[in-house]
Formats: C-alpha cells, sequence, structure tokens
C-alpha cells in the first residue's frame, strides 16, 4: 500500500516532498484501526513514519466536521510542529497555534479545525470548562512516554484522563518512541496499541574504547590515543554525514565544540552577520564557530540563537553539534551519526548513570531518512569500567513510564480544577476522576487518599474551596486561581503578600521567585556573599525554603532585567545564558500577570502596577519607557535611545521627523519611517 492508496487527494503528497512512498507495516495497521475511529498508542523507534498516521487522522477528522488538538511537550516543538502542519491549509482546514496565556477561554477551539498546543496550555483550557472536550473529536498526543516526566507529565495525564472521563468518544492517538510498558498505557487510555522496532534506517550501534571505535558486526576503525572523539566525527564527516554529538554539561559542550572545530579544519562560505545590538558570549562563540560548521546547542542559549544553529543543521551547513541531552527531546534533527560522549552527570549531589530512555532518545537520532541507508550510534568509554555498562544500554528496555501525578502539589493542583469546574463536588466524585488515571492503573487508590483528604483540607483552610456537608464548591478566590493555572501554595503566598502593604519591585519580584510556579536558578558557593549583600541591603521577608538563596539569585537577576541591565552584563554576573534568563522571565510574566488579575479582587488600587510589571518583565525595561516599547520593533535598547533623546511618548514620537531618528543609533532610514507610521497609526486610533 502507497499513499496514494489511502483515498486522500493527490495534493495531499505535498506534505510529504511529493513521494508517494509505500507504507510500512506500522503504518498500514495504524491507518487502518484510524479508518475504524479506534484510539490508538502508536509506539515505534524516532523517525519511523508517526507523522504520516497523524495527519491521516487529522485529515480524516476534518472531512468529517471533527476538530483536532495536537500535543506536543515544548513550546519550541510547538511552533515547528505548527509550520509543518500549515501545509493542511491547502485543503481549507484552519491551522492554529496556541502556548501562552493560561486564563484564555476555551472558545479559540472554535476558530481552528486543529490546534497545537503545550500540554499545560491544554490542561489550563480543560481547567476553564471540561465541556470544551465535547468541541474535540481527536487528540493527537505526540512523545506521549513523557507523560511520565515529573514536570510536565502530570499535565499531559491530568488532560487525557480529562478527555477520556468527560467524552468517551474522543478519538486518542498517542505518538510516541519504543515504551517498555506501553500495555499499561493502552490500559490507562482504553485503546489500541501498536508496537514496532522497525527503522526506516537501520541503526548500526558502536563503541569507542582502548583508541578504537567497534561495531556491533565486529567491524573496526583505529582512532589516535586522546583523539578519538576528533577521528570518530572526522570518520563520519568525511562520508558526507552529519554528527550530533551529546555531552553532559554545557561547558563541555561549549569546549567541545571548540576543539572539534579546530581539528576538523571544516568552513563555510556563509558569513555570519553581526547582530545589532550588544549580544552575549554564547552569541559571539556562535559567531566564530558557525563559519567552521560546528556550534553547540543547549539550555543556556537564547531561542534566536538555538533556531539559527537548528536551521543551520538542518539546511546541511552545520556539520556537528555538540549538545547536552535536552537536545534529544526537543527538536527533530536526525543525523547520520550520534556520538554520545558522557553516559554520567551530576544528580542530586552525585554523579550517576544517564537512563536507557535518554540513551534510546539520543541513539533514535541517528539515521536520516530519505538520505542515509544506515545510521550510527556511538558511544564513548571513558574508562574500561563503564564499557559492560554501554553493552546493557544497546541490550537493554528503556525504563517504564511512570506516572508522576500522585504527590502532594498535583493532587492539590487538580483538586482545585475538579472542584472548580464542578466534576469534584464530592470527595467521592474526585476520586471517580482519579480512577480514570494512569496513576491508578499502576499503583491503584490506596496510596492516594490522606495525600487527597491533606490537599481538600489545605484548599478549605485557606478558603480557596468551601464546604457544605459532605459537598465542595468553588470560592470566588479559587476560580481566579484555577482560571489562572496557578499553583494553590503561589496563590496564598500572593493573597499573604497582597494583605502585607508592602509593594515595589524587589518585594513584588522576590515574591513572584518564591512562588511554586518559577523554578529558581541554582545558586553557585561562589555567590553566597552577593546574595548575603543584597538581602543586608532589602528589606524583605524571611522564607523557609530548601532552596531560598537559589530563588534569591533569581530574583537579583530578574531585577536587574527590569532595570535595563544588559543581558551580557547579567550572563556574565550571574554565570547564566540569555535562554535561563528567557526561561524564567516567561514564567515571572505570568506570576505578575497573576499577582495583578488577584489584586483586582483583593487591592484594586494596586492592580494597575501589577500589570504593568508584567509588561516590564516582558521586555526588561523601567517604567518610564513601557508606552515606547508597544511600539513595532522598539525593544528595550533603542526605546531607552529614543527616550535619552526626549522623544519619550507615541504622541511625540508620531511628531517627529525621519531625519531626526536617523540621528539615534540603530535606526536606519527604513526603520525610521516605520516607526514614525507606527506611532502616528497608534495615535490615531487612540
Amino acid at each position: 500500500m502507497r499513499i496514494s492508496d489511502l483515498g486522500l487527494p493527490e495534493e495531499f503528497l505535498n506534505l510529504f516532498d511529493g513521494s508517494d512512498y509505500t507504507l510500512y507495516p506500522h503504518q498500514r495497521d495504524a491507518v487502518s484501526r484510524i479508518g475504524d475511529r479506534k484510539s490508538l498508542i502508536l509506539s515505534v523507534p524516532t523517525a519511523s513514519g508517526k507523522t504520516l498516521v497523524a495527519y491521516v487522522a487529522i485529515f480524516r477528522e476534518y472531512l468529517r466536521h471533527g476538530r483536532c488538538i495536537y500535543i506536543v511537550p515544548l513550546r519550541a516543538l510547538a511552533s515547528e510542529k505548527f509550520e509543518e502542519l500549515k501545509g493542511l491549509r491547502q485543503f481549507g482546514m484552519r491551522v492554529g497555534i496556541s502556548v501562552g496565556d493560561y486564563e484564555e477561554s476555551p472558545d479559540i477551539l472554535k476558530r481552528f479545525d486543529v490546534l497545537v498546543c503545550t500540554s499545560e496550555k491544554a490542561d489550563s483550557l480543560f481547567h476553564h470548562d471540561p465541556a470544551m472536550m465535547f468541541d474535540i473529536s481527536l487528540i493527537v498526543a505526540d512523545e506521549l512516554h513523557l507523560v511520565g516526566d515529573p514536570g510536565r507529565g502530570p499535565r499531559l495525564e491530568m488532560f487525557l484522563t480529562a478527555a477520556r472521563y468527560m467524552n468517551p468518544d474522543i478519538m486518542i492517538l498517542g505518538l510516541s518512541a519504543t515504551i517498555s510498558n506501553s500495555g499499561e498505557l493502552s490500559q490507562w487510555l482504553q485503546c489500541d496499541l501498536i508496537n514496532s522496532d522497525f527503522r526506516p534506517v537501520e541503526l548500526r550501534k558502536g563503541l569507542i574504547s582502548d583508541s578504537t571505535m567497534t561495531f556491533e558486526d565486529s567491524s573496526k576503525i583505529k582512532l589516535r590515543r586522546k583523539q578519538e572523539l576528533q577521528d570518530a566525527v572526522s570518520h563520519f564527516i568525511s562520508q558526507g554525514g552529519q554528527v550530533l554529538v551529546f555531552v553532559n554539561s554545557r561547558k563541555r559542550a561549549e569546549d567541545t565544540a571548540v576543539k572539534l572545530s579546530l581539528s576538523l579544519g571544516l568552513s563555510s562560505e556563509n558569513e555570519i552577520a553581526e547582530p545589532e545590538e550588544k549580544t552575549d558570549r554564547f552569541a559571539r562563540m556562535l559567531a566564530t564557530l558557525l563559519p567552521r560548521k560546528v556550534a553547540f546547542h543547549h539550555a543556556g542559549l537564547s531561542s534566536s540563537d538555538r533556531k539559527t544553529v537548528e536551521d543551520r543543521f538542518k539546511s546541511g551547513d552545520l556539520k556537528v553539534i555538540v549538545a547536552t541531552p535536552t537536545l534529544a527531546a526537543g527538536v527533530n534533527l536526525p543525523a547520520r551519526a550520534v556520538i554520545i560522549r558522557d553516559i554520567t552527570r551530576f544528580s542530586d549531589g552525585g554523579v550517576g548513570y544517564i537512563s536507557n530512555t535518554e540513551v534510546n532518545q539520543m541513539l533514535g537520532r541517528a539515521g536520516r531518512p530519505k538520505f542515509d541507508t544506515v545510521g550510527y550510534g556511538v558511544i564513548y568509554s571513558a574508562n574500561p569500567s563503564s564499557v559492560e555498562r554501554i553493552r546493557e544500554y544497546f541490550n537493554g528496555e528503556p525504563e517504564p513510564v511512570v506516572s508522576n501525578l500522585g504527590n502532594g502539589r498535583m493532587i492539590r493542583f487538580n483538586s482545585l480544577a475538579l472542584i472548580s469546574t464542578g466534576l469534584g463536588s464530592t470527595r467521592e466524585n474526585i476520586v471517580k476522576f482519579f480512577q480514570k488515571s494512569l496513576m491508578a492503573v499502576q499503583n491503584g487508590m490506596k496510596n492516594l487518599e490522606p495525600v487527597l483528604d491533606s490537599s481538600l483540607k489545605y484548599l478549605v483552610e485557606n478558603s480557596l474551596a468551601k464546604t457544605t456537608g459532605d459537598r465542595y464548591s468553588i470560592s470566588q478566590i479559587g476560580k481566579l486561581v484555577s482560571d489562572l493555572y496557578i499553583d494553590p501554595q503561589t496563590a496564598v503566598l500572593f493573597r499573604d503578600y497582597l494583605g502585607n502593604g508592602n509593594y515595589d519591585d524587589d518585594s513584588a519580584i522576590t515574591v513572584i521567585c518564591m512562588s511554586q510556579d518559577l523554578q529558581p536558578i541554582n545558586m553557585r558557593s561562589s555567590e553566597q556573599e552577593l546574595v548575603e549583600e543584597f538581602l543586608m541591603s532589602k528589606d524583605l521577608p524571611f522564607f523557609d525554603l530548601e532552596d531560598y538563596e537559589s530563588r534569591i539569585k533569581t530574583a537579583m537577576v530578574l531585577l536587574d532585567w527590569i532595570n535595563e541591565v544588559g543581558i551580557d552584563d547579567i550572563c556574565e554576573k550571574y554565570g547564566i545564558g540569555p535562554g535561563d534568563i528567557q526561561s524564567r522571565i516567561s514564567t515571572a510574566e505570568w506570576m505578575a500577570f497573576a499577582l495583578g488579575r488577584m489584586s483586582q479582587m483583593l487591592l484594586p488600587q494596586k492592580s494597575t502596577y501589577f500589570q504593568m510589571l508584567s509588561l516590564r518583565l516582558r521586555e526588561g525595561i523601567k517604567s518610564d519607557i513601557l508606552e515606547l516599547t508597544t511600539i513595532p520593533n522598539i525593544g528595550r535598547v533603542r526605546a531607552r535611545r529614543l527616550y535619552n533623546a526626549g522623544i519619550r511618548s507615541v504622541e511625540q514620537l508620531a511628531s517627529a521627523n525621519v531625519e531626526t531618528l536617523k540621528r539615534i543609533a540603530g535606526f536606519s532610514d527604513r526603520l525610521s519611517e516605520d516607526t514614525i507610521s507606527h506611532a502616528s497609526h497608534m495615535r490615531e486610533i487612540r
């Protein structure tokens, strides 16, 4: 069976480079079951054609006038998937994306036939109105195995559990790399299961040890002592391939990329454009590395730099990326060869081996469909004792996917949502809901009882929920907290803060950084004195938290950001990257917005301040240039330059002339004209 045999429009082939290829056995099986509208988990290795199955399911639901939600684990993946799915617009399908604004109404579903979102976004829509499940006919859950991730996994589990609970007619298509306990997941979702080890590109596994790269077929390649990695990378590049090298730390990723760039002798005719504004050290390093066809990739990079690296690798301009394991679970970047340089990492105060699941995720990137007939997955042995462990990786299965829904924080968070939506009007109803979860399939309900009782007691004692006899109802503040999609403990923290009478940037940012919803930036021992000096200079409340000092450091970073300290200076001062700042800004911006919404109810006179603080966090500015940053293409640097030149409002900017703006650094003829035009338009519509 070929794609053209599926009875789809001829233009459907455009989604797959016009190729009318023969379907793999698991694809034939999957599209057959989808044709019968059966829910399904498709568990096959990376790059084995899961996308085709998803597209067929989405298109057939569209023909039935159904709607689809396509769930991915990360915002970056959502953007990538949205760009891919836009190809469906040729059939008249409305394709949208939504990854932020957790207070958004589920009405957004009615505007699209396919909506791409993260698991957090999908779950937040359910928090607003469970009836949204009747507006959906298909849920595609990409990277389904991440339901076991401690961070985002419970959000996906909650949403899929709610879908099954509310509307058993919803079709669920779970896509995943190999899952060792996929039977448990199919039992949970009450769906069919297709397991396959099929790979369209053969994976040839190898081991680097004793200055030799040895493959499973016993073929060997001699490498120079202490130059093993460089020689292995050079070998695969000389065959016309690209290489992903995985290491265990950011520093090692950077250092290894530099060494490889110097030893491989690669060059590119493409020149790197110099950024207009002052950049961070990572951007400067990449500007040096990219012409040599080598780059590094880790969470410290800014989103724009990460995208540059990814796009250049996809285009073939880059030959080598040295990355931390986050890349393996992120965007789709296959390569001819994958080399895992480190199989250990620091964790929980010690050094341990990485999991089979992570190794499989990384090795799964080896082999590019349509380009390679063989992919190479090689693991480096740092010492003789690790050789046996590497063989276990090659022969072992991934660890089972285990639910993380049952911890106290998630039970409290989700119990509030169930009470808010009316699904949890009694304890019995809440238990009935959780009985449909993966947690219950794996562990039963016995261990849930004390955690649930403690959570319900917390919600009532803190006035987020109310009781009348044995019935639960939501309070006004509790409904707002659930709609805002923030942790109940965060809400209690914010409510207490709003009642203390001390509101300024220092206290507001510190309280935001103390919230359960914001992951702090780790504090280095060398920064102890810096944090203590900050605390002594500020009148801040004390919080009894284990990671208190790391949260204070995070507050210091964000305070520098909204006081317009240069991003390069912040990175240098705190030993972090732009990506670290961006991720905290995103969360802190939402927390400030939540503070503003809560203050509308509890302290109306301060709501404007918190709303402005949210905007300032987004832009990284003091309040005096906030108005200027509402103009397209005017960020923190250009807005400050305008302000310093005496142009301090949209009104003044609309009345300015092009020659005046051209004298300000960074304003070209075109930008000056566009800026004045935008300002004039904004003045007219006010």
